[in-house]
């Protein structure tokens, strides 16, 4: 089920259940009306993840959601992307300190 969908469903009031289920690689979003499920995917039609289970919160309940069940039975502590340390570094050396104005002209 595609976000558009998912966001008319929850503001209709169907009466649909959230579900968090972890993973090995993230957190994805089932949607349980009745008694069929209904996974959350992206433009391309993969199952959309998240990094935490606070970042699926945030998304559920910005699209109406205040209540959901968690799965975590398959979940696996990892990252779901790689580690980029050469945009790490790069963010590093853009930091610049913070200047304060002269408060008299």
């Amino acid at each position: 089920m595609k976000e558009i969908v998912l966001r008319e469903l929850v503001r209709s009031g169907v009466g649909a259940k959230g579900l968090v289920v972890g993973s090995e690689r993230g957190f994805a979003i089932v949607l349980q009306i009745d008694k069929t499920d209904r996974t959350l995917v992206t433009s391309r039609e993969r199952v959309r993840l998240f990094a935490s289970l606070d970042t699926a919160g945030a998304y559920l309940r910005s699209i109406g959601l205040d209540r959901f069940e968690v799965d975590m039975s398959k979940y696996v502590r990892g990252r779901l992307r790689k580690a980029r340390p050469d945009r790490a570094e790069a963010l590093r050396k853009t930091r610049t300190s913070m200047r304060q104005q002269p408060l008299v002209p």
